[in-house]
């Protein structure tokens, strides 16, 4: 195996780190070791083949699969234990391929949504005439609305998601998944669906969003979109690691070329 490492980034207290991580299904193994190092202010992307390997791997970070073997931890926090809820409240969140968004709400109160875990009274609250149940409601429109604003789409605020083309939408997932902070943001396929427009406009978005407390995974087969985007990236075929570097690196790679392009097949 092939292993580039790309440069440090200089905050690696908070690092979400997986070690030896084996994956079965009915004897069938999924995942053969697998290590992973995210640190924070870096934007990894995890390659590979259909069949791969890639959301079983997101699923073990998340805690929806429970490896065989290994361990993962989010700087001195183990994970093996704790539900996906509990790694969520640790600051774990994740996006899926197909889109998701409440097709009742606007956007805008979709966005909200993702304040549920931080809120104090309940979302029943909001709707009753306390004064905190009212202050949090203002509170949470207020970063909500910020979070639309920072990935440029907070003019489509009022608007339903069925009124909103896909790059949109995808991007005011994004912003529910942000409206939170995390600490670990996971994002599975965030182009698909997309045109090269709309692919474009996402890139620049998750760039703009990146700062240096943040850890983001994406899981993407745009090459376009990983090699513009990411600081790092991981390829995995047949559930192991067989390159990771920077995308210069990894785009070189003879195995990666190999299980890519063909290259060096008879």
């Amino acid at each position: 195996m092939a292993i580039i490492h790309a440069e440090a980034a200089p905050e690696t207290r908070g690092a979400l780190v997986a070690s030896g991580i084996n994956l079965s299904f009915g004897g069938i193994d999924v995942l053969k070791g697998v290590d992973l190092d995210l640190r924070p202010g870096l934007v990894t992307g995890l390659i590979g083949p259909n069949g791969a390997g890639k959301t079983s791997l997101f699923n073990c970070l998340t805690g929806l699969y429970h490896p065989n073997r290994g361990r993962i931890a989010l700087g001195d926090t183990a994970l093996d234990v704790l539900s996906p809820a509990r790694r969520a409240g640790l600051g774990m969140v994740r996006s899926f391929q197909h889109m998701a968004l409440s097709p009742d709400l606007t956007l805008l109160e979709n966005v909200m949504t993702g304040l549920t875990l931080s809120r104090r009274s309940g979302w029943g609250s909001a709707f009753l005439p306390m004064p905190r149940g009212r202050a949090e409601t203002q509170d949470a429109r207020r970063r909500a609305m910020a979070a639309l604003d920072e990935l440029g789409i907070a003019g489509a605020a009022d608007l339903a998601p069925p009124e909103l083309p896909p790059g949109t939408q995808r991007l005011g997932e994004i912003a529910r998944a942000l409206v939170g902070g995390p600490k670990v943001l996971l994002l599975d396929e965030p182009a698909a669906g997309l045109n090269a427009v709309e692919t474009r406009d996402l890139t620049r978005a998750l760039r703009r969003v990146m700062h240096p407390a943040l850890i983001m995974v994406v899981v993407e087969h745009d090459m376009d979109l990983i090699m513009q985007l990411c600081d790092q990236i991981y390829v995995l075929n047949f559930g192991k690691v067989i390159a990771c570097g920077s995308p210069e690196a990894v785009q070189a790679d003879p195995e990666v070329l190999r299980v890519y392009l063909g290259a060096g097949d008879e």
